[in-house]
């Protein structure tokens, strides 16, 4: 069986877990947040990091015992059957490119409307995928080789901006302070979940586990210091959007992040801050491309998905049947879908109560686990269980219930989640009767390992999902 080299350091992890948080979406909701909040939005963007470390902690453990690229899918096989597996993994990434996707793809047209004024924005929609599809299904290597360099200038370009907008350098408009708290703390307790979404997707890293250093030790570090370093960022500039704009056109701009650097700095902000939005959100659209249809394929190769998830083209090597599954996903709901702030927020809030519900399984996963197998060395222990579960599980509950205070819109949020996961749950109960597969039987973690060392001895002559094939988006 070929091993993969442990070449990877910290500093690469840390690119790779930050590099998929940092994406448009997430500059639209950090813009959003503190229009709609004002600048208390720091507070609930402060607990949400506190929950992010908690769930952090707690997918280190489960991949220092199962590493690899099955996440969340193997965790749950092993301690809950595959029915769970299924549904979780799903719930999570299926989801996830059926609403996240559309929502980083009018993202990138919308910022490229800014730089390009009465462009199509659908088409430059359609054609950015198009472009991602053919590069997928090519293999062709694009982003991976610079993907610390992505990052950092990112995360320096954004917290240069916040900086010199709240010390009103370089500025063209006057700052002003507005109230720090002027919608009052139920409103700000309400807005974790949008807080949430600022480091949503920090476990990324943890498919890299058999490529990195000293994984136990630099994969948590990785994921903390990500997160701090995220939520430092994302404040400083936050904070200078508030005193550049006022909060109601921040709340209502469809890009209250393009919109706040040009009132800082005039129409060279703007045209920056596009240019950075429209490399984030592409980034993060190649890496969905990159890493869905190679879940799916996981999911495939133990029997859970059907077959053409598994096809592997001949020539280029690539899940050519998930890839166009995951453009499908993409693309048809661009024809229906309006581009704007209130159709961006719902699709953000729909993928976050799915993706919330993944978290609170992942975080039974550790206390099933525990229990069940006490004995087993784990190369890193998360602190303080079950404590830390049983908070990072009401943290999640918690803002699935309070997911926004509008109860028309919490409405239509719970319909497209809950509709989603309706379906997916129907797919695994039919699938499986019709595989005759138990549903709720966990497998042990020797027939799990067992299963993996088969298929990538199987594999590797024509196609191996692994993480050399994932650093390289």
């Amino acid at each position: 069986m070929v091993e993969l080299k442990r070449k990877l350091g910290f500093w690469q992890a840390y690119a790779t877990a930050t590099g998929l948080v940092v994406a448009g979406s997430t500059m639209v909701s950090l813009g959003n947040g503190f229009g709609s909040i004002g600048p208390a939005f720091i507070v609930a963007s402060f607990i949400a990091m506190i929950i992010s470390i908690i769930i952090a902690l707690s997918y280190a453990e489960l991949s220092s015992i199962m590493p690899g690229p099955g996440m969340i899918g193997d965790y749950t096989l092993v301690s809950m059957g595959r029915f769970m597996s299924i549904v979780t993994l799903l719930a999570g990434y299926l989801v996830l490119a059926a609403t996240v996707g559309p929502l980083e793809t009018m993202t990138a047209s919308m910022a490229i409307e800014y730089l390009i004024p009465g462009v199509d924005t659908l088409f430059i929609a359609v054609a950015i995928l198009v472009s991602f599809l053919v590069i997928n299904i090519l293999g062709v290597q694009i982003f991976g080789s610079v993907q610390l360099g992505i990052v950092l200038t990112l995360m320096l370009s954004t917290a240069a901006m916040g900086i010199l907008g709240l010390f009103d350098v370089f500025t063209v408009s006057a700052s002003t302070v507005p109230a720090f708290n002027p919608y009052g703390w139920s409103t700000v307790m309400q807005a974790i979940a949008l807080g949430l979404w600022l480091f949503i997707g920090i476990e990324f890293v943890i498919p890299m586990g058999n490529e990195v250093k000293k994984p136990e030790k630099t994969i948590p570090k990785a994921m903390i210091f990500g997160l701090i370093t995220i939520f430092i960022v994302d404040m400083l500039f936050g904070f200078a959007l508030t005193r550049h704009l006022d909060l109601a056109s921040l709340a209502g701009a469809d890009t209250p992040q393009i919109a706040g650097a040009a009132a800082m700095f005039g129409d060279i902000g703007g045209i920056f801050m596009a240019a950075i939005t429209v490399l984030a959100a592409t980034s993060s659209i190649n890496a969905n491309f990159a890493a869905v249809p190679r879940m799916f394929y996981g999911l495939a190769r133990k029997g859970l998905l059907p077959k053409p998830f598994k096809y592997i083209h001949p020539k280029f090597r690539t899940p050519v049947f998930g890839i166009v599954f995951v453009f499908l996903l993409f693309t048809l709901p661009l024809f229906v879908l309006e581009s704007n702030i209130n159709v961006i927020m719902t699709l953000l809030s729909a993928a976050s109560v799915t993706w919330f519900f993944s978290y609170i399984v992942a975080q039974i996963d550790v206390l099933i686990l525990r229990k069940r197998y006490p004995e087993i060395v784990r190369p890193f222990k998360a602190p303080f269980s079950p404590f830390l579960q049983i908070v990072g599980i009401a943290a999640c509950v918690y803002m699935i219930v309070t997911i926004t205070p509008d109860w028309s819109a919490k409405l239509m949020i719970y319909g497209i989640s809950g509709g989603m996961m309706l379906l997916i749950c129907l797919y695994a109960f039919v699938w499986l009767k019709y595989k005759k597969l138990p549903m709720f039987t966990p497998i042990s973690l020797e027939e799990l390992k067992g299963g993996q060392e088969s298929v990538e001895e199987e594999e590797t002559p024509e196609f191996t999902p692994t993480m050399e094939a994932l650093e390289k988006w």
